[in-house]
């Protein structure tokens, strides 16, 4: 019986964000992981659209914007890069195969695609990212659509 659910459980994604949530998630990810032989998988998803300059609906953009957009970006991607270091770090402190990636557009699509893409067994993630109202204690509209969605068994933190 163990065995069976070791397999099923054996690729772990954790959707981090840095967020407090992302952090209870990861901290739960692990314990499985090291307890069932399971390897983690971090992912990232950069989305940056709402950052769209005055003009006609952000097409027309001056060079200088376009300059702009790719420093915010590259700060973001390196800012980024740092919180899934330090998460892998807490991963390879327990003993816990880990990999991260870092990815551009919706995040409930990439999440949803990495998971077919990665063959996932199980998504662990927080009930509420960076985006979540702190005075309401709903489940935030990733984690619902996630919940609602995935191919596999979801496991929400709270």
């Amino acid at each position: 019986m163990i065995m069976m659910i070791s397999k099923m459980l054996s690729r772990i994604l954790v959707p981090y964000d840095g967020s407090k949530y992302s952090e209870k998630a990861l901290t739960r990810a692990i314990e499985l992981a090291h307890n069932l032989d399971s390897e983690i998988f971090l992912l990232s998803v950069v989305y940056l659209d709402y950052i769209s300059p005055p003009g006609i609906l952000g097409l027309i953009r001056k060079k200088s914007e376009k300059e702009t957009m790719k420093k915010w970006n590259k700060l973001v991607i390196a800012d980024t890069e740092k919180i899934l270091k330090l998460a892998v770090k807490r991963c390879d402190e327990k003993g816990v195969s880990v990999s991260y990636e870092i990815v551009h557009g919706n995040v409930v699509n990439e999440i949803l695609s990495f998971v077919k893409k990665k063959k996932i067994t199980l998504i662990v993630m927080g009930n509420l990212g960076l985006h979540g109202i702190k005075k309401l204690k709903t489940l935030g509209s990733v984690s619902r659509r996630i919940s609602e969605e995935a191919i596999c068994p979801v496991l929400l933190v709270r």
